[in-house]
């Protein structure tokens, strides 16, 4: 069973979806740009984080497996395979998008239909999957490609497909109707819009994810089933703001919730296990102030006991500094390369704006993955945004610290983490 993670307006809660098959045919042509095919990358990304965890078998019956087919001119396109062995988890996945390299020439979408079809799709797929494809494309194709190929996804009934159409060119009817042409006539499954800039738009995003997965909403006292963890290999680091605004009771149901994370999670059974998760923690106040309160570490007991000895520091906040000495203190990852490294910030995001930028390069240039708790109505979004590295989905809310230890929200993060 798989999960698509949403928030309602009332409370936390799922939507569940069987075994899904994936394909984004996205335009790499001149035409696009560089900018607009980072804002495609990022629709893919931003989608996807919606999931819970990708199949770790691609061969598996069950979870979700996602397949990206870019294209230019004939012969160009470029893919990342339904089926690819290697495409194990969310953080691979996102690694081989980020990976791919704008092409610059021509358009050929009646191809990249086929090919997405060919190579991706029809000796891939699994018999109880359902299988969608999502295109985007920025204009009218090359007249020298072949445009009865614009109906070949039509030709397999089993499989759902959207077509995105970006630009005022697709107000004219002509145009239009390829998107028709490709989206199989479909009622609902042509959307357009201005500007790619609006691909990444969190209403945007909502409606492809229902088209994903058309689930309904749970009830507001529902606490959802929980999927099992990957258990894929991940670095948890902890950042933990001790400033004034915390409080001493907040603190210490951020130390709770820590404690409990280490303990739901599969801890890795030693310093060079490839598989499970570590954690670390560091408390920072001033810019002078930070604590490595435990090193990255596999042994509960130390979690523990470290957890029970922290201190709160009760003083300013200096988030950039503690992101620096973090990444330069919380120990040695030369024997899990292979693992996530995942920051997740526990704080408010009002801080001082000292070294926040030079934090923030420090932390990609670890390849560090962030994951923001954010709890309360007083935070400053724009820091709280750049230390997400802009992805709002990423960003984990709740109206108080009370909300950490509850059930609907532990379960999520810990999916979301593992």
């Amino acid at each position: 069973m798989n999960y698509i993670r949403e928030t309602c307006g009332c409370c936390d809660c799922e939507k569940r979806c069987g075994a899904l098959d994936i394909v984004f045919v996205i335009d790499s042509s001149e035409s696009v740009g560089l900018t607009n095919f980072t804002l495609e990358k990022n629709f893919v990304i931003n989608t996807i984080n919606r999931l819970g965890s990708l199949a770790k078998d691609p061969e598996s019956e069950t979870g979700t497996r996602v397949g990206v087919v870019q294209y230019s001119h004939s012969g160009t396109f470029q893919a990342i395979r339904l089926d690819d062995p290697k495409i194990d988890s969310l953080s691979a996945f996102k690694d081989a998008v980020k990976r791919m390299e704008w092409i610059a020439g021509g358009t050929w979408t009646p191809s990249a239909l086929k090919y997405a079809y060919d190579n991706l799709i029809r000796d891939s797929r699994r018999a109880k999957a359902n299988v969608t494809v999502v295109v985007i494309t920025d204009g009218r194709f090359d007249p020298r490609d072949d445009d009865s190929l614009l109906t070949y996804l039509c030709s397999d009934p089993s499989v759902d497909v959207s077509a995105i159409g970006i630009g005022d060119m697709f107000d004219q009817i002509e145009e239009n109707e390829i998107l028709k042409s490709i989206a199989c006539q479909r009622d609902g499954r042509v959307l357009g819009m201005r500007r790619f800039a609006d691909l990444v738009a969190e209403e945007f995003i909502d409606k492809i994810e229902t088209v994903l997965c058309p689930g309904t909403r749970c009830s507001p006292d529902t606490i959802p089933a929980v999927a099992s963890c990957v258990q894929r290999p991940v670095d948890v680091v902890f950042l933990l703001d001790g400033s004034e605004r915390m409080g001493l009771e907040n603190h210490r149901r951020a130390k709770e919730f820590i404690e409990n994370m280490a303990r739901r999670l599969t801890l890795a059974n030693g310093p060079s296990d490839e598989r499970n998760a570590r954690f670390a923690l560091v408390q920072y106040g001033s810019p002078t102030e930070q604590r490595v309160e435990f090193p990255l570490t596999h042994n509960l007991t130390v979690i523990s006991d470290s957890l029970a000895r922290v201190t709160y520091m009760d003083s300013s906040s200096a988030l950039g500094n503690a992101i620096i000495h973090a990444v330069n203190n919380v120990g040695n990852r030369l024997a899990r390369r292979n693992a996530e490294l995942a920051f997740v910030f526990i704080t408010d995001g009002i801080t001082s704006s000292e070294q926040l930028e030079e934090g923030v390069s420090s932390m990609k240039r670890a390849e560090g993955v962030p994951t923001v708790i954010a709890l309360g109505s007083d935070t400053d979004e724009e820091v709280l945004r750049k230390v997400a590295l802009g992805d709002m989905s990423s960003i984990f809310r709740g109206d108080d610290y009370a909300v950490l230890n509850k059930p609907s929200f532990f379960e999520r993060f810990i999916r979301w983490i593992c």
